[in-house]
This record gives C-alpha cells, structure tokens and sequence, in this order.
C-alpha cells in the first residue's frame, strides 16, 4: 500500500518508530502481532475514501459482493501494518517463537533441490509479510541470503532519516544478509555455488525503479512488466527455482509454502516459461487470499507497476 507524503504522515512516522516500536518490543510476539493487526482495522475504519478505492480496485479482477469486498480490504489494511512492522519483532524471533506463529509446507522440496549442490532460489511476490520466510528459515538453519532493493526514494525528511534510517538498523540484525540488486552480486552466485538458498522477488522491486531485465506478461487480466532476472539467476547458475509464498495458517498465524520447482527436468531452462510459471502461482495465490495482494492501490488499468 502506498501512501502520500505529508506532515501528518511523518507525525505518524515518529509516533510508530519511537512510543509503539518500544511498547511492540516489550509485548510477547503474539501481543505485539494483535497491535498490528489493530492499527490495520482503524486504518480502515478512518479511511472511506481509501477504502472504496481500494474496493474499485479489487473488482478489476475478482467478483465479490460489497461485505466480501469489505472484510478484504480490512485484511489487507491489516496485512500491510504486520508487513511494515513487523520487523520490530524480529530480533525475538527464535527458533522457538518461529515454531510458535508459523507452519510449514513444502520444505521437501527445498531439502530435495538442495542436494543437488548448486543452491536454491526462492522466488517470491509482495504479497503477505514478506520478511517472515527469511528469517524463519534462517533460524531453522539454512542458508539464507535476500536480494532486495532499499530506497528512500520521495520520502520526506522524516522519512529518510528516521523511518528509512531505522528500518535499515532493524533489518540488519535479520540473521540473513539482504544484498543490493544494485551491487556487484558475484557474491550470490558464490553463495548459490557454496549451497546456499536466496529468496528474490519475482514481482519487481517494490519501487517504481526497473532492475535488470524484465517483460511484458499478462496478469490478472492486465498487461504488466515482471522481471526476468530469478530466472535468468537460476539459467546462469544452474540454480534450483521454486515459488515461495507466505498464506494464512491452518493451525497458527502463517504458512510459509513452498512449491515445485519451476523448472522442468526434461527441457531447457527457459527464462519466460520459468517466470510465466511463477506469475500463474502468484495470480492464484492472490485469487485465494486477496487481502495478502501489496499495491492493491496501484491496480488500475495501465498503472500497475511493483517493479
């Protein structure tokens, strides 16, 4: 969800990053997640106007009646605090309070491409908390590296200097380093060489920034850019590729999926088929749980750009 600078919003800012960041840190994790979600749900009570835009939005690719419509949207209000946010409870997320929160499924297919001894990608889409997958898995013991892309692009003062200065400070205590896609990345093609796994998105940057290649795709009934590169990544290095996603749990908060791979054992490794494959298990998992969607504001014909 993107929201427009202004003085009221860099008031937020510091009441959020001083006041509520010490008293999340001071809750138990599952307390600390109630707080998010509830900053979600008087977001969404406060914002009508947002609201019925957001439900414009929702309608371009699903059809739903104005109650579903409603408890969607408050679900991705509440989606975006616990994925912004969150990252205050990280430094207390143990192995322990991992098992606590998080399901597993699919980590067969991880352990299986890992044996093959070239590494993993785990590609990813903004959609659900996006950070929980590296640091659960980092706690559960594998090796895992992030390519991200910070930016404090058209951020305020206040932006830049406490919100974007912070979050940085916080993510570099994840038990995973988070390289550029900027950088020089030959030290992720020697992490991959060496067995690691590195999550990527294959959705775009989350900025309006374009990194590396990318392509025209068709998704969710528009025509959108998608980027290339995990799957260029994966046909460099030989590089197992499979889809992860963060859904709602059965049984505790979350789940942490991950599928088959993308790649077929008895053809080439063909980057648009790869990242096509990817973008049909993205679409599906929005069309199941639409409120996990980031950038639902963005979603107008022509306009959608995560990348």
């Amino acid at each position: 969800m993107v929201t427009k600078e202004s003085i009221v919003r860099d008031l937020f800012r510091l009441v959020v990053w001083y006041p509520l960041r010490w008293t999340i840190e001071a809750l138990p994790l599952t307390s600390g997640l109630t707080v998010l979600n509830k900053m979600g749900e008087l977001h969404f009570a406060l914002s009508r106007g947002k609201t019925q835009a957001l439900e414009e939005n929702l309608s371009r690719f699903m059809s739903v009646d104005n109650t579903q419509k409603a408890l969607i949207i408050q679900d991705y209000m509440k989606n975006h605090y616990v994925d912004r946010l969150m990252i205050f409870l990280f430094p207390k997320f143990n192995k322990r309070q991992v098992d606590k929160v998080i399901e597993f499924e699919g980590l067969s297919y991880l352990d299986a491409a890992l044996k093959k001894g070239r590494g993993v990608i785990l590609v990813h889409g903004h959609f659900g908390p996006v950070h929980i997958p590296l640091v659960a898995l980092a706690r559960l013991g594998y090796k895992m590296k992030q390519i991200g892309l910070p930016s404090d692009d058209g951020l305020s003062w206040i932006g830049r200097h406490v919100a974007f200065r912070l979050r940085l400070r916080y993510e570099a205590k994840i038990p995973a380093e988070i390289v550029n896609a900027e950088s020089f990345l030959r030290p992720v093609f020697l992490w991959l060489k060496e067995g690691g796994v590195v999550m990527v998105t294959g959705d775009g940057s989350g900025t309006q920034r374009h990194v590396g290649r990318h392509d025209v795709f068709d998704f969710l009934g528009q025509k959108v850019m998608f980027p290339l590169g995990p799957a260029i990544l994966s046909e460099k290095t030989g590089a197992e590729i499979l889809p992860l996603f963060v859904t709602p749990g059965q049984r505790k908060p979350y789940k942490i999926l991950i599928g088959a791979p993308l790649t077929k054992a008895d053809e080439p490794r063909d980057i648009h088929a790869i990242t096509k494959r990817f973008i049909t298990e993205l679409e599906r998992k929005i069309k199941t749980y639409p409120a996990y969607m980031h950038f639902l504001d963005r979603f107008k014909a022509g306009e959608y750009v995560v990348s």
